[in-house]
């Protein structure tokens, strides 16, 4: 038995495609005229040659369907390309297949299995929360679960996108869900578990699919790859797996892309392969070379052959955002290297490495994981990259021109946590995070207010806290700059926003006005906006936010701008 190849028709390896597509079974209808690979080659049972990566799950729900046990509720949770809705079919399959032996279901052999596979039962449901939302929706669901099964065992309903469906429809799905019929069965996918109602998770038994190791998808695309006639190097299908990131779907999506890429190559020449070149060109990668001498560079205080990279990059066509998570990749490579020895990395890997400390390579690694997000953002979008380059070394060179009483090499310049560097950073976010200390006023010297100098918020320059606001934090014997706190607020707001997109939507009518020992103080416009964040889910979240980037306890406290001494309502 052989298989059509999305370019034709191919001799190569054509025992192991027979072999393979013997134990894929037939596809669906739909993927059988499609030249999408993620779809031809979607698993239809629970062979580990197909459904890879997530074989803690698999062990699992065989032995529940093979003992009769399966629940009537299941929740898959985890990143996108993972197999979570691929695995809710196979397992909607094997509750219904008609094989004796329970150990061989689904077997995509009789009835029941091939009108899934078809898509022509009534019985197998697949629903998409993100257009079917609302509690009408979920009304018309009530109503049809309490019929029979007009086909199958048992009626399968596969919501995808559960974390969109709304908070009342979800509040009307909580009875049917915890005490469906006896022959319904649910099963909902979903990559934002945390947007569920606690409710919800709890009435199901849930799987957490983890991202499929490099290793995974590097068999699964061979098995591709033979099934289809491609030839392609061991070095492009791991560079391929490692830029996927966990998702299989993307390692075969970008898999396909380059074998098109190589239809004309195959015409021209029969041995053409899909080489670590092609996908470096595909996928906009920077060459190695580069990024070492961007390290070497870094190492070696040379702040032009930094720059000059960055800008040969960009005018052949790279992305400065790819480059710069080439370079966050790379110096992550150095850290395994200098704490540990993996042997991962190469001669020259190596050779760089020796030239930074365990310390320097942390900092560095922390200073080019917090562009990303300037870079996407910027109008020019290489120049974060180069001034963070820039920030690199001219601080290993100020520490090490400060440094006398231990003299290093002109690559062994040393990121100390405790130096200072000649000038104050541009930003709070790297007083807080970077090597030098936030500036802190002692109770030597007074504070300065609003009241002496223009707050770093315009609309509340001319706003005063009342008395009792601005006095309200425990006594202490240092206390932060508001101007610091305001510049500092950007970075707090990205912060929350990680943790609770709610959250972070309130802070964007929020100012911070004052601070006194521990307690700053936040002028909201509406009452509204003040109860929400006296709340004390909403306090321990942005207070702890603040607490981590400024190193101490922080406490909070919400007033009106009509509250403030001076402000327009008064």
């Amino acid at each position: 038995m052989t298989v059509p190849s999305l370019f034709g028709d191919s001799d190569s390896d054509e025992g192991l495609a027979a072999t393979t597509a013997e134990t894929i079974a037939p596809r669906r209808a739909d993927a059988a005229s499609t030249s999408s690979l993620y779809r031809k080659y979607r698993p239809q049972s629970f062979d580990s040659d197909e459904l890879v990566g997530q074989e803690h799950i698999i062990r699992t729900l065989q032995n529940a369907v093979r003992l009769n046990k399966v629940a009537h509720a299941y929740l898959f949770s985890g990143p996108r390309g993972t197999g979570k809705t691929t695995t809710a079919r196979v397992l909607a399959k094997a509750i219904n297949c008609l094989h004796d032996d329970p150990n061989q279901r689904p077997c995509n052999m009789c009835e029941n299995c091939q009108a899934i596979n078809s898509g022509a039962s009534p019985d197998f449901i697949e629903i998409d929360a993100a257009s079917n939302r609302g509690i009408d929706d979920i009304r018309d669901l009530r109503a049809r679960v309490r019929y029979a099964p007009a086909q199958l065992r048992s009626k399968v309903y596969i919501i995808d996108e559960s974390h969109q469906i709304t908070g009342a429809a979800a509040n009307a799905f909580l009875k049917t869900l915890e005490e469906p019929p006896a022959h319904t069965r649910f099963i909902l996918a979903t990559t934002d578990p945390e947007e569920l109602l606690p409710t919800i998770v709890s009435r199901c038994q849930r799987f957490e699919f983890r991202r499929v190791s490099v290793d995974d998808i590097v068999r699964r695309l061979q098995t591709v790859a033979a099934l289809e006639g491609i030839s392609v190097d061991d070095d492009a299908l791991r560079l391929i797996a490692r830029h996927a990131t966990g998702s299989l779907r993307d390692a075969l999506g970008l898999f396909e892309r380059l074998a098109l890429g190589m239809t004309m190559s195959r015409e021209q020449s029969a041995s053409a392969s899909i080489t670590v070149a092609d996908v470096t060109a595909a996928l906009g990668l920077s060459r190695n070379d580069r990024l070492e001498a961007l390290v070497e560079a870094i190492g070696r205080r040379d702040v032009g052959s930094a720059l000059r990279v960055v800008q040969d990059a960009v005018d052949d066509g790279e992305d400065p955002r790819q480059l710069n998570r080439q370079l966050l990749a790379y110096l992550r490579l150095l850290l395994l290297e200098r704490s540990a020895g993996t042997g991962e990395a190469d001669s020259r890997a190596r050779e760089l490495a020796r030239m930074f400390s365990l310390a320097e390579l942390a900092a560095l690694a922390r200073r080019f994981s917090e562009i990303d997000f300037s870079i996407k953002h910027a109008p020019y979008p290489q120049l974060p990259l180069e001034v963070a380059l820039v920030e690199a070394v001219a601080l290993a060179a100020a520490e090490s021109t400060g440094s006398q009483s231990n003299e290093r090499p002109v690559g062994e310049a040393r990121f100390d946590s405790t130096a200072s560097p000649p000038a104050p950073p541009t930003s709070l976010r790297d007083r807080v995070r970077g090597p030098s200390p936030i500036r802190e006023v002692s109770s030597r010297e007074p504070a300065r207010s609003s009241q002496s100098e223009p707050a770093a918020i315009t609309p509340l320059r001319s706003m005063q806290v009342p008395e009792a606001a601005a006095n309200g934090g425990a006594a202490d014997n240092r206390s932060f700059d508001i101007e610091q706190i305001a510049e500092l607020w950007p970075s707090v707001r990205a912060d929350v926003k990680a943790l609770n997109r709610r959250i972070e939507a309130l802070l964007s009518e929020v100012d911070p006005v004052a601070i006194s020992g521990n307690q700053i103080t936040l002028a909201v416009p509406y009452p509204f906006h003040r109860d929400k964040l006296n709340s004390d889910d909403v306090r321990e979240t942005v207070g702890g936010v603040l607490s981590r980037l400024l190193g101490r306890d922080i406490s909070l406290q919400c007033i009106l701008r009509s509250e403030m001494v001076g402000s327009p309502a008064q």
